[in-house]
Formats: C-alpha cells, sequence, structure tokens
C-alpha cells in the first residue's frame, strides 16, 4: 500500500551567509519548526500534487522566467492569529509579477492562496510568545538590510515530521534538464 504523499510547498530557500543568520535565530527562538525545513520564501502553498512534476516546473519557470531580486528587512510581527515573527521582505513588485504569473494557470492551476504578505518565518507560533521580548532580540540579532537574488525554487514535501525536497529548479537557466529532482 503505497503512502499518500505529504503536504507540498513551493518555496525560495534563503542561501549563504544570511540564511545561515535567519536559521540560527530560528533554532534559538523556535528548535522545533526550524528542524522542520530551512528559512524560506513561499511562492505557493498548495502545488497541485497531482499534476506531473514536468508541467509543475512549466509553471514555475512560466512565473520565474529570471531570478527575482527582493531586500530582507527587520523581524516584524506578521497580522495573523497565530501572530509569527518574520522578516520582512521589501522591494517585491517584481517578486508580486512573478507570483501573478506563477497562479495564472498557463500549464496549471496552482492551489490555494494567491495573495499574501512575503515573509519568512521565523517564529511559528508568536500568539503564545513574548513577542516584544523576541522583536528586541531580533532587532539587536538579526537586523538584516540586504538585498535578496532568488534564484531558484524548490518543490518540497512534508515526510515524517520535515520538508524534503522532490525538486529544485534554478531560475537562470533553460528548462532542459535543469531540474534536480531527488
Amino acid at each position: 500500500m503505497q503512502t499518500p504523499p505529504g503536504r507540498r510547498v513551493l518555496v525560495a530557500v534563503v542561501p549563504g551567509e544570511m540564511g545561515e543568520r535567519i536559521q540560527a535565530w530560528r533554532e534559538r527562538h523556535d528548535a522545533k519548526h526550524a528542524a522542520r525545513l530551512p528559512p524560506h520564501l513561499t511562492v505557493c502553498y498548495r502545488p497541485p500534487a497531482d499534476a506531473n512534476l514536468d508541467v509543475i516546473e512549466k509553471q514555475v519557470r512560466h512565473g520565474f522566467s529570471a531570478p527575482v531580486t527582493v531586500r530582507l528587512g527587520a523581524v516584524f510581527v506578521l497580522a495573523h492569529a497565530e501572530a509569527p515573527l518574520a522578516v520582512r521582505v521589501l522591494q517585491t513588485e517584481a517578486l508580486d509579477e512573478a507570483r501573478r504569473r506563477l497562479f495564472d494557470a498557463s500549464f496549471v492551476q496552482m492551489g490555494g492562496r494567491n495573495e499574501w504578505p512575503w515573509h519568512i518565518t521565523c517564529i511559528r507560533y508568536g500568539h503564545s510568545r513574548d513577542r516584544e521580548a523576541l522583536l528586541t532580540t531580533a532587532a539587536e540579532e538579526l537586523a538584516l538590510d540586504a538585498p535578496w537574488r532568488i534564484d531558484s525554487i524548490s518543490y518540497l514535501e512534508l515526510r515524517n515530521g520535515r520538508y524534503e525536497p522532490l525538486a529544485e529548479w534554478r531560475l537562470n537557466v533553460p528548462s532542459h534538464g535543469q531540474c534536480t529532482v531527488t
């Protein structure tokens, strides 16, 4: 009997020194969720689980026809019932346009919400924490003000409590065999 696929998401993982800084802060302040997946920007919360990987890749490459640069800013409390603490993502015009194309169903319809504030979650459930103290700590330890070039999109699946890669697409190369499938 085959186990049904776990929840899947499309994300841009924050690489390098910025990703390491965010991840270290997450590990200190929300270790459980930091272990589930690396620091990331979600670009689709519900990609179609029944679609072939090549069709999902076509839609991703249609949406993200080239790398996109944004700016990472200070940590803030996201306006959500769970009050997550997140890194603010700024200068998102090109990212907004990429999301619009990602959800236009040119090759496959992406599921879930198609609009939300861009962010990189640091603490998943801020509503049960001392948010003011955490924001003060983040302002000292995680003061980001730097550009981030999004040049790959990862397709992840939840397996045994951790998101594992199904595929990764580099955005600055043609699609001819440039998908890393795991």
